[in-house]
This record gives C-alpha cells, structure tokens and sequence, in this order.
C-alpha cells in the first residue's frame, strides 16, 4: 500500500534506518491493509545489519494459548468444524506484531519505537481511503464480520460496505497504537488492553488468559543459508517453509544451467523442481518447537541430486509417483515487503492474519482483527 512506502520514506528522512522504517511501513499496513495482517496477527522478518554482516530472522508468529488443544475443532462425529477454525475468537492464536516492533527498535532501530509508530497513528485517526483490494474483501468478508458487532461497526458503517474512495476512520486502533508508541508492548500484553482482549476473547467463547499474552515473546532464529553458482542465499528457517523450499528448488536446477535452457525446457525443469520442493514442504516443514524438522537433509546437495534423477526432460513426472499431498492453491491475504537504506540494513518482512480479515472477529473497543 502506498501509505506504506510514504511511512517508510517519513521515517528514513528522519534519520532511522531499515529496521525503523520497516517498523513504520509494519505498523501502517496493520491500519491500512486489515484484510491481511494487523496487530492481531503475526510475521516473520529476515533482517541483515551491514554494520557486522549478521542476518537474523525474527520469528514473530502468533502462538496457540495453553488451553488450546487438538480436539477443539472437531465436531462430534470426529469431522472438522472449519467455521470454529477459521471464524471468530476459537480460531484465533496470541498474536506476535507488537512484540516483534519492540524486539526490532530496541535491538536494531536507530528511532524510539514511538517515533516509527507516528505514520500509522496519525492515519488510523485521519483514515484513509477504501481502495479496490479492501473494499471486494470486505464485500467478501462482510457476511462473517457482522457475526461480531465491533468488527462490522469498523468496517460496515451503517451495516453497509464503504463506498470505494470512503474515507474509514479507526479510533479504537489508533488508541492502542497509541498507548503501545508511550509504553511499548506491555501496554499490549499486560494491563488494560490485555485485560479487555482476554475478556472480549473470553465472553464470545475464546479461551485467551492474561498468562497467554504475558509470556508471549519472539524468538531469534538462525537463517537458511545455500550456495547457487557462487552465490549465497540468506533466507527464512523454519517454522517458514520457504526458506528450505527455496534453497531445495535451487539445489535440483544448478547443474542444468537453466539460464542457458530454451524457454520451454527451462519452465519445465523449474516446474519439476518445485514439484519435489512441494513435496516434501507438505511432509516435513512444520515449527521447530514442535516438530524436528529436517532442514539440513532438505537442503543437502547430494539430496537435490537424489530428486533430481529422477526428471526426465521428455515428459512430466506422473504426480502418482511424486508422495505427499495436494497443496491448497496461494491465496493473497498476506502482507510482504522488503526495504533497503543508504547503509545496507535490509528487511524483507511477511506479516499476516492468514485468512482474509483473519478470524473476522474484533474485541470492542481495540479497532483489529484478531488473526
């Protein structure tokens, strides 16, 4: 969203660097861009300082509450429930943004947190207008958001999708960003605003605690790295798939020198590559405090070169022969961005609510969906 990169280039000129503007860039989207993160839900930044050549991920995904448990979204009969799952405060996890905007001024940022959080509050008090991807997701959306009144009041004025080019207005949101730009993430995760999203969460049926959002922290995680002709790819580890999905696929192609391939045989090879990467992210990839995922045979060479025998330039592998399971098509209700300053501090961050307006449900009175 453009809002976005203006917040960005605001914060630049002020003298912050990267890490400062991707905070701004952040937090305004989490205003502007709702239908596919926001401060209820989470994201994963990869971040390289150039001062010392250190590259981070920031692994600021939301977190299951303790309560959560393996059967909650089933029904009876042993049938996933997918409207509990998806739909309204069951469904939603503790979220991780806030935390990772603290973690990344206090760590890497030149500016006080507070400083990058003045784009986004000022817009969330102003509003900003309903553009064409926010006003046919909302449309999309609206039947679910009117389940919960606070969200359809944000949203729906007068019951009623905004008009394209409306201006929306969220006071409630620029009161939290504000109380968080004066006391940094504890006035999220403990205090009043903790308080009212336990008891908002709580009373439509949720299973949030206050213990939830008060050892919510992120963790730092090493990244993926591979060699392809000569080059290092620094990218996201687990419990990011596409990091190890990337270096794989790129492992199976290098010694064809696809460059140098005819269009049809070089779209081919990348295809059958990523096929096998497919694969085995739907087998192996899953989150690393859970689950010992196998990052270095997946990004091995001599594994690339065990898939790669077995394509053929003649035809497509038979997706029989290929194990795993079918992968749910991409959807476009996630966030990125990547930004570069004068110094060469990068960050490419994803940041996401998962569905589009994520659980549909709103705690009265905070202004954001919860993911």
């Amino acid at each position: 969203h453009y809002l976005a990169t203006e917040a960005g280039h605001e914060i630049l000129g002020q003298g912050g660097n990267a890490f400062d503007a991707a905070i701004a860039m952040a937090a305004m989207l989490s205003v502007v861009e709702q239908t596919s993160c926001g401060i209820g839900g989470g994201s994963f930044w990869m971040l390289h300082r150039a001062s010392d050549n250190f590259q981070v991920m920031i692994d600021g995904r939301e977190k299951a509450p303790a309560a959560a448990h393996k059967d909650m979204y089933l029904k009876d009969d042993g049938t996933v429930n997918r409207d509990l799952a998806v739909n309204g405060p069951l469904a939603a996890a503790i979220p991780g943004e806030i935390a990772t905007w603290e973690h990344v001024a206090t760590h890497y940022g030149r500016l006080p947190l507070s400083e990058s959080l003045k784009p986004a509050i000022r817009v969330a008090r102003e509003g900003f207008p309903v553009y064409t991807k926010f006003h046919g997701m909302l449309g999309w959306a609206a039947k679910n958001l009117r389940r919960w009144p606070a969200g359809a009041e944000a949203f729906l004025p007068g019951g009623e999708v905004p008009e394209m080019g409306q201006l929306l207005k969220l006071p409630d949101l620029e009161r939290v960003l504000q109380k968080v730009a004066e006391d940094g993430k504890d006035a999220f995760y403990k205090g009043e605003i903790a308080q009212k999203l336990v008891n908002g969460v709580r009373e439509a049926g949720g299973i949030w605690s206050m213990a939830d959002l008060e050892g919510y922290s992120v963790v730092e995680r090493e990244p993926v790295r591979t060699i392809y002709h000569g080059y290092e790819l620094v990218t996201a580890p687990p419990p990011s798939s596409g990091g190890v999905a990337i270096a794989e696929i790129l492992n199976i192609i290098e010694p064809y020198q696809v460059a140098k391939l005819d269009p049809v045989k070089r779209t081919h090879v990348i295809a059958e590559a990523m096929r096998r990467a497919y694969r085995d992210r739907a087998l192996y990839l899953g989150d690393p405090e859970f689950y010992p995922v196998p990052v270095d045979m997946l990004t091995d060479h001599n594994y690339a070169a065990g898939l790669r025998a077995s394509i053929r330039m003649d035809r497509a592998t038979p997706s029989s022969m290929l194990s795993g399971r079918e992968m749910p098509p991409k959807g476009t209700d996630t966030s990125h961005f990547s930004i570069m300053d004068a110094e060469g501090n990068m960050v490419s961050a994803t940041l996401t609510v998962n569905t589009p307006f994520g659980s549909k449900f709103m705690v009265p009175g905070t202004g954001f969906v919860l993911n």
